[in-house]
């Protein structure tokens, strides 16, 4: 009967078990000096705004979806659409 590979994926393991850990003792201006020190996390400019951005309420999302709306059906004034109907306005009226 072979039923293969017995060693485990790391190969075999310990036979007199696992390893006690020691911790390090640490003194108390060491530790001290450990506890006063402040994670700090610098972002850059543009990572910034999008943390911002992503802290807006929701409303705001919502609001700028039902823009987009409008603006993808042509119900929004932009100013290629008014620069587009004041030149057919003078096409049209060339006499003014």
């Amino acid at each position: 009967m072979d039923i293969g590979k017995t060693d485990g994926v790391g190969g075999p393991g310990r036979i007199d078990g696992p390893s006690r850990i020691t911790r390090i003792k640490m003194s108390a201006a060491a530790a001290a000096s450990a506890a006063s020190k402040a994670d700090k996390l610098a972002l850059s400019e543009k990572a910034s705004m999008v943390s911002k951005a992503m802290s807006l309420p929701s409303m705001r999302t919502q609001q700028m979806a039902e823009i987009k709306k409008v603006i993808e059906s042509g119900r929004f004034e932009t100013d290629a659409r008014l620069e587009g109907a004041l030149q057919k306005f003078f096409i049209e009226n060339g006499d003014l």
